[in-house]
């Protein structure tokens, strides 16, 4: 677990929204999409945190945290990413194990009341 409890705000925040977008069929969703899921949460984080997530720190965050292995990239059954140049992303843990590690970031407390 302790790849998860280090990650950073914005790979936190990105990993809710992805899972969000999950819980909301929405998944597997192209880092655009996940982008823009990312910057409805940015007011609700109890944090100092100005404007919005860009896309490109949303899709740092989604190849930070693919390579550790907590989101997936989504796979048509071939060995090539849907979309062919826009890989998908889908969640690679699931929501009570999201909301237990987290529950102590005060910062993210309406974000996780969402999930």
């Amino acid at each position: 677990m302790t790849d998860l409890e280090s990650t950073t705000l914005t790979q936190r925040i990105t990993l809710i929204s992805v899972t969000q977008l999950a819980e909301n069929g929405e998944t597997p969703a192209h880092a655009g999409e996940i982008s823009r899921a990312c910057s409805q949460q940015v007011d609700d984080i109890d944090a100092d945190v100005v404007g919005s997530l860009s896309e490109a720190a949303t899709t740092r965050a989604l190849n930070e945290l693919e390579a550790k292995d907590l989101i997936r990239m989504a796979t048509d059954g071939s060995d090539s990413p849907v979309g062919k140049g826009r890989p998908e992303y889908e969640p690679g843990l699931d929501r009570a194990t999201l909301i237990e590690v987290f529950e102590d970031d005060d910062r993210l407390e309406k974000l996780l009341d969402r999930l």
